[in-house]
């Protein structure tokens, strides 16, 4: 099996090449390739030479800072780009698995109280990287047959350990300063980069019966800011002061998934609860 990876060389993408190992061909697809998903023909050109069996897409502008900054590139990339992916597939009858996110249930006017969010909730999205992402959404609905539609929950992992609440705590205490929390009673359901890359793969192997459907990736381990904050100093040895801060506006008072529809129909089992997938982060650091 060929797969199409769009955004090959970033963190989600590294880690899922890692995963799929031998067990399939991977034609990288990257923008530090020189290779841009905005430009259709080029899209096409390389869709026609490399003959993909699937297309894994995860090319985005992928923070909320940088689509705050450049709505526009956001806009044109998130949007248009994946627009262009959905057409070329559609037209050569490649089933694409989507990167999409957890952003496009916000903002949550109703969470269930104990199982947590799950995919029949309505998407739609309360800041500019969640609406692009959820207008991604509807044209790979549009023009796409097979598809599978992945929310993504909040990810960590090594690459990512200079951003977010483990990256900034660890930032500033290796900095010899005090770490800041924004908010603290705020829930999240941290995901292990590991088990993002094992759904992805399960997700281009999936059988007929469970395509054309959008599924959560997260753990359904519902954990606050702060109850984070304290795992991330204890792993980093560090016992000192935490000064809190006001939280983003556009955070969740709750935010944690059912991961039902992902374990009944796709046999997904996450391996990493935040402290198992906070150890092998820290373990794999101790390499570089």
């Amino acid at each position: 099996m060929k797969i199409l990876i769009s955004g090959d060389k970033g963190f989600v993408g590294t880690e899922t090449k890692k995963y799929i190992g031998n067990k399939a061909d991977i034609i990288g697809y990257d923008i530090m390739d020189g290779y841009d998903i905005r430009d259709a023909q080029q899209l096409e050109s390389v869709v026609q030479q490399t003959k993909p069996d699937r297309i894994l897409h995860l090319a985005a502008i992928a923070r909320f800072a940088e689509a705050d900054k450049d709505p526009y590139l956001a806009f044109e990339t998130n949007v248009l780009g994946t627009r262009n992916v959905a057409l070329v597939a559609g037209k050569h009858h490649i089933p694409v698995v989507y990167a999409s996110t957890g952003s496009v249930y916000m903002p949550i006017s109703e969470m269930p109280p104990l199982t947590g969010i799950h995919e029949g909730m309505q998407g739609k999205g309360n800041s500019v990287y969640g609406c692009t992402k959820y207008m991604g959404e509807e044209y790979i609905r549009e023009y796409c047959n097979p598809y599978i539609i992945l929310r993504y929950a909040h990810l960590y992992g090594r690459e990512k350990r200079h951003h977010g609440l483990i990256g900034g705590f660890m930032d500033r205490i290796n900095r010899g300063l005090a770490p800041t929390l924004y908010g603290g009673n705020q829930s999240n359901d941290f995901t292990y980069i590991k088990d993002v890359a094992r759904f992805n793969y399960i997700a281009l192997t999936a059988p007929w019966d469970a395509q054309n459907q959008v599924y959560n990736v997260g753990t359904g381990e519902e954990l606050t800011a702060k109850d984070a904050g304290d795992i991330v100093c204890k792993f980093a040895g560090y016992s000192g002061k935490i000064d809190t801060v006001a939280g983003r506006e556009v955070d969740p008072q709750r935010f944690f998934y059912d991961m039902t529809k992902s374990k009944v129909m796709l046999g997904f089992e996450p391996e990493y609860t935040f402290e198992v997938g906070l150890n092998d982060m820290f373990k794999e650091n101790e390499h570089d």
